[in-house]
């Protein structure tokens, strides 16, 4: 390879006098072929001389077009995020009443044909905006304007009892993970419309608690898909767990071990699994790259140490919260839990988003972020399922729901322009589990 660098000139945007037509469907070509790839391949397994080459152009002739693939993305990110602008700016009044929840479910409707449309982005965004890439902070800016558009609606439609702006980071976080259900194939067999018309009656009752029964029923909400959730056998992991791979080390060995999973553990979720390098690894827990093949065979083989671990968290947990009453008059024992349970998840958060965005072609791991989510979900059910209700409830979307909130509300909530401090994001998930699932449960 030549050691000269590619001289590259200014890109051609899209509305570049320079392009004319051929140039103009060079580039429209570009950006169809890198869609393609992104939903096929993933976007960090996509190269830019693999987008050349299914464009049938050269890597210098993409770079008179894009500076780069991660311009490709914002691009593609840019068409989609306009849809939802245009959708938000149709939301009409919402509120208790008839038309507020219809309005509310309409909006919901219309957001899930857009992330159909783009479903490859808003599949693969959650990983891009997750890593350390050039996209995160504009993928931030969207969200952020977004909820901004979101609070505005909210405020005007008379939200009490909550923050408008945390009201809509929570909204949208719940949104866009039950739409990447749906596209993933993890919603239980619902179909699209069931998981919106289940999102719709959660958020009304989180946003609008004293709306009536009559009004929730209006919407003829019917579960189409199983009435129970089946729980996988969990993989064996013998001689996998971090207590197999310790046994029989001298105590600064474990102490070694124990540095590179917990560096492992920070890499993974600040810059993503993709894009963390076993350098990266070893640089963050100080240590030499030759210790880290002392232990580990490869950067997958420490995600299934942290993934054993994660899963014997969740477990635990999922054990205990079907012993938790969340509308306990001494909210003690619920918030501990979920105290703990916004700490695991944000430890593992590189981890789960490796489960859960199928980012590794690891079986063992794929089957232990499986067994994990369905495990979470089954103690979910039971929790939800503890009270009846007068109004159309689908308790196995409400278990689903139950978890994006805990999971994804508390790190989206970090992204507003002045973050919550703990004890304000736990009130905040507390009101919206107790508003949302059981207000007019009795």
């Amino acid at each position: 390879m030549s050691d000269n660098p590619i001289t590259r000139r200014a890109s051609y945007g899209p509305s570049s006098p320079e392009v004319g037509t051929r140039g103009a469907n060079t580039r429209s070509k570009i950006v169809e072929v890198s869609l393609e790839l992104f939903g096929e391949v993933g976007f960090f397994n996509t190269s830019v001389d693999t987008i050349a080459k299914g464009a049938g152009i050269s890597r210098a002739t993409l770079y008179q077009y894009f500076p780069g693939k991660d311009a490709i993305f914002l691009e593609l990110l840019e068409e989609c995020g306009r849809a939802l602008f245009r959708v938000a700016r149709r939301i009409g009044p919402l509120g208790p009443t008839d038309v507020g929840f219809d309005n509310l479910n309409w909006w919901l409707g219309e957001w899930s044909w857009v992330f159909e449309k783009y479903s490859t982005m808003f599949v693969q965004w959650t990983g891009v905006a997750s890593s350390d890439t050039a996209v995160r902070p504009e993928i931030n800016r969207f969200v952020g304007g977004y909820n901004h558009r979101i609070a505005d609606r909210l405020v005007s439609s008379g939200l009490v009892g909550m923050d408008a702006g945390a009201a809509a980071a929570t909204m949208t976080a719940v949104v866009h993970r039950m739409n990447l259900f749906i596209h993933t194939d993890r919603a239980y067999g619902r179909d699209t419309q069931s998981v919106v018309d289940s999102v719709s009656v959660f958020l009304q009752l989180m946003l609008f608690p004293d709306t009536p029964d009559s009004v929730l029923s209006g919407l003829g909400l019917s579960a189409v898909g199983h009435e129970s959730i089946d729980v996988p056998p969990i993989p064996e992991v013998a001689g996998l767990t971090m207590q197999d791979r310790t046994a029989g080390l001298s105590k600064r060995a474990v102490n070694t071990v124990q540095s590179l999973v917990e560096a492992g553990a920070v890499q993974f979720r600040e810059r993503g699994y993709h894009r963390t390098s076993v350098d990266d690894i070893v640089e963050q827990a100080g240590l030499a790259r030759g210790t880290f093949y002392k232990y580990f065979s490869e950067k997958q083989d420490l995600l299934v140490a942290l993934s054993t671990e994660a899963i014997a968290s969740t477990v635990d947990f999922a054990d205990r919260i079907m012993r938790i009453d969340p509308m306990a008059s001494d909210d003690t024992e619920f918030r501990q839990w979920l105290d703990e349970y916004v700490h695991f998840s944000h430890r593992f958060a590189g981890t789960i988003d490796a489960w859960t965005e199928h980012s590794t072609d690891s079986d063992i791991v794929l089957r232990l972020g499986s067994f994990g989510q369905a495990k979470m979900d089954s103690a979910l059910l039971r929790a939800v399922s503890s009270r009846k209700r007068d109004y159309p409830f689908d308790p196995v979307m409400a278990a689903l729901i139950f978890r994006a909130v805990i999971a994804r509300v508390p790190e989206a909530i970090q992204e507003l322009p002045t973050p919550l401090s703990r004890d304000e994001v736990l009130d905040l998930l507390i009101a919206g589990v107790r508003r949302g699932f059981f207000t007019r449960a009795r």
